[in-house]
């Protein structure tokens, strides 16, 4: 028995105005996701990560590939490896991002879409991230 359902690939770069350093993504949006549900995947190159933001929604993060950092605002940073599984609750402060020898890939899960994108902040610095990866 075969399933029909309707999948749209979406893939691209995240624009520099949310990121430093390369980062592309591959979005898959279909009816077999549960509503209000976006599911993609992230790679960043070696040194690249994310600016400070939150979400308006919860979001789950599931390592798939090299080595990472996440982030929470006013805490330690956390090295992620591969099958590593990070949930971020709406609101929170955060960052996230490869390490500086290594590409980071991680499958997204974010929900809540209808509430919105969250909030992009400040770009976390070359000194803030070379002195949280030397630890």
């Amino acid at each position: 028995m075969s399933t029909n359902y309707a999948a749209v690939i979406e893939e691209g770069k995240v624009p520099s105005t949310y990121m430093t350093g390369d980062v592309s993504y591959k979005k898959q949006t279909s009816d077999i996701h549960p509503e209000n549900t976006i599911i993609k995947e992230v790679t960043f190159e070696a040194c690249a990560r994310s600016n400070w933001h939150s979400n308006a929604g919860l979001q789950m993060l599931i390592v798939n590939g090299g080595a990472g950092y996440y982030q929470e605002r006013g805490n330690a940073v956390r090295k992620l490896q591969k099958d590593e599984v990070v949930t971020i609750l709406p609101g929170v402060e955060h960052w996230y991002g490869a390490t500086p020898f290594e590409k980071f890939s991680y499958v997204a899960i974010i929900t809540e879409v209808d509430k919105g994108h969250g909030v992009w902040l400040e770009k976390v610095t070359d000194g803030e991230y070379f002195l949280l990866s030397s630890h």
